[in-house]
């Protein structure tokens, strides 16, 4: 993980690590339509939050909805990382599986100075990736600053970003999966919208010793602790489109931006 010395990023130390488990990620970002079906289901996230939707949830339901996100398969935004997490559940829910299996606690219980299970990373039910599944996903095998290689001038055949530093760029999200995809067939990795990831946001290791990618050490989620987010966005520069990136600004898990959504995952065992 990380980046070589050459492209500069001190926040990006080139390490490695061991990922212990089978996991499955999502082709695409999690689209509008996809996340208001879940709203539709609980209606008390929409009152927690006009932001998301109005008391209609359909796609474009508030003004930022409507000049960021226009279509429903444009990916969610405006949705913070406990929003996330419950909308995970809720798709562990459709498919069946048991709370045992679920990977955040139960609704209810899902907001500042949760705790998360002790092996979510265990558990089969989705959640959000881990920084280090994000980047393997990302990269496929590659070890370029991006996937299809190192230059730019490219990089507008992959990802919805700002073209230049001194144009407003594409001031709305896209439909998803509309440009090629990285060789294991993601879409939208670079560019689009930021996507959370499950870690808390912390100093890559400075040795080059072999660490493994588990469960945080810190397991109790709450509004001081920034989680982490990869990929860049629609408003973002080239600089930001690379796959080892994980964004300058700390977030929050209780902000909602304009320019982050979702992809998820699962444990496979």
């Amino acid at each position: 993980m990380g980046s070589p010395v050459a492209e500069g990023y001190t926040d990006e130390l080139l390490h490695r690590v061991r990922i212990p488990r089978s996991f499955a990620i999502g082709t695409k970002e999690v689209t509008v339509a996809q996340f208001q079906r879940f709203l539709q289901a609980h209606p008390e996230v929409i009152a927690q939050n006009a932001e998301i939707a109005s008391k209609d949830p359909r796609p474009g339901g508030s003004r930022a909805m409507k000049s960021f996100a226009p279509e429903g398969n444009c990916p969610q935004i405006l949705a913070n990382w406990y929003e996330l997490a419950q909308y995970c559940n809720w798709l562990s829910e459709q498919e069946g599986l048991p709370t045992s299996e679920w990977c955040y606690p139960l609704y209810s219980e899902i907001k500042s100075g949760m705790k998360l299970p002790d092996n979510y990373l265990q558990r089969t039910g989705y959640r959000l990736p881990t920084e280090a599944e994000w980047e393997y996903a990302c990269r496929a095998g590659t070890t370029t600053s991006r996937f299809y290689g190192s230059d730019t001038i490219s990089l507008k055949e992959y990802a919805w970003y700002l073209r230049t530093p001194t144009t407003t760029g594409q001031e709305r999200t896209w439909p998803v999966g509309q440009l090629k995809p990285n060789p294991w067939g993601l879409f939208d990795v670079y560019g689009n919208v930021w996507e959370w990831c499950q870690d808390r946001r912390v100093d890559y290791p400075k040795s080059s010793e072999l660490t493994e990618d588990k469960e945080d050490s810190v397991q109790v989620v709450n509004d001081t602790g920034a989680r982490t987010r990869r990929g860049g966005s629609f408003v973002y520069n080239t600089e930001s489109a690379r796959s080892a990136h994980r964004g300058v600004t700390n977030y929050l898990p209780q902000q909602r931006r304009d320019n982050v959504g979702l992809r998820i995952a699962r444990t496979y065992r």
